[in-house]
C-alpha cells in the first residue's frame, strides 16, 4: 500500500507543477496541410488540463492554419499558422506563428525540422510476397526550438521562455509531443522557502497528444 502511494504521489506533484504553467501550444502538422487537406481532432495536454478541439486546413502548397479551442470554453483556445521554409525530400524545415488565449496568454514561434518516414506494407501475389510503400502517406520524426512570450504571467510580469521539442506524427492524424521551455524572467524567489514557483524547472515541461480523422478534398 505504501509503494502504490508513493506511485501515484510522484506524479501528482509533477502534474501540479505543470499547471502552474497554464498556458497552451498549437498542435502542429509537421509538413503543412495542402490545398483540399483539413484535419479535426482533439488535444490532451498536461499543460492546460481540460481537452481541446483541434482543426487545420491547408492554404497553400507551403501554408496551412489552424485553430484550437478549449472546452471551459475558451481555456487554452488559439489560433497559429506554419510556413514551409525548406523541402529537402526525406527532411521539411518548418516555421510555425501561434497566438493563445489562456491564463498566460502567449506569442510562439517554433521551428521544426522533421523527417518523412515512408510507410510500407506487404502484399502477397502469385505466392510471392512484395513489399509496397505507400504515396504521399508518411510518418513523421520532428525535432524543434520554441520561444514563447508571455505578456501577462501569473504575477502579472512578462515572460520569455525558450526551449526545445520531440515529437511523433503518425499519417498526420495521431501522435505526441513533449519538450521544456526554461523561464528567462530572473525575477526573485518570492516564497518563504526561497523558491519561486513559476520558476521550477518542472514549470516549463510539456506534454501532449492527438488524435483525428485527416479529409482530403479536391483543391478548388
Amino acid at each position: 500500500m505504501r509503494l502504490l502511494s508513493r506511485f501515484f504521489i510522484l506524479p501528482a506533484i509533477l502534474v501540479l507543477l505543470l499547471l502552474l504553467g497554464c498556458t497552451s501550444h498549437p498542435v502542429v502538422s509537421p509538413e503543412p496541410l495542402k490545398p483540399g487537406e483539413s484535419y479535426q481532432g482533439i488535444a490532451l495536454s498536461a499543460e492546460n488540463v481540460v481537452p481541446q478541439v483541434v482543426y487545420r486546413r491547408g492554404l497553400s502548397p507551403r501554408m496551412d492554419a489552424g485553430l484550437r479551442l478549449g472546452l471551459l470554453p475558451i481555456h487554452g483556445s488559439g489560433a497559429d499558422m506554419s510556413l514551409l521554409i525548406l523541402d529537402e525530400g526525406k527532411r521539411v524545415h518548418t516555421l510555425n506563428t501561434a497566438l493563445t488565449y489562456a491564463e498566460q496568454s502567449s506569442l510562439e514561434f517554433s521551428y521544426i525540422n522533421a523527417k518523412r518516414k515512408e510507410r510500407s506494407s506487404t502484399v502477397r501475389r502469385d505466392g510471392k510476397v512484395y513489399k509496397r510503400i505507400e504515396k504521399n502517406v508518411f510518418n513523421y520524426g520532428y525535432f524543434g526550438l520554441r520561444y514563447a512570450y508571455i505578456p501577462e504571467g501569473l504575477y502579472g510580469d512578462n515572460k520569455h521562455r525558450f526551449g526545445f521539442l520531440y515529437g511523433q506524427n503518425f499519417k498526420r492524424e495521431w501522435g505526441f509531443e513533449a519538450g521544456y521551455l526554461h523561464e528567462f524572467s530572473g525575477r526573485e524567489p518570492v516564497s518563504e522557502f526561497g523558491l519561486n514557483p513559476k520558476l521550477a524547472p518542472a514549470t516549463g515541461l510539456f506534454l501532449r497528444v492527438w488524435f483525428g480523422r485527416l479529409s482530403r478534398t479536391d483543391a478548388p
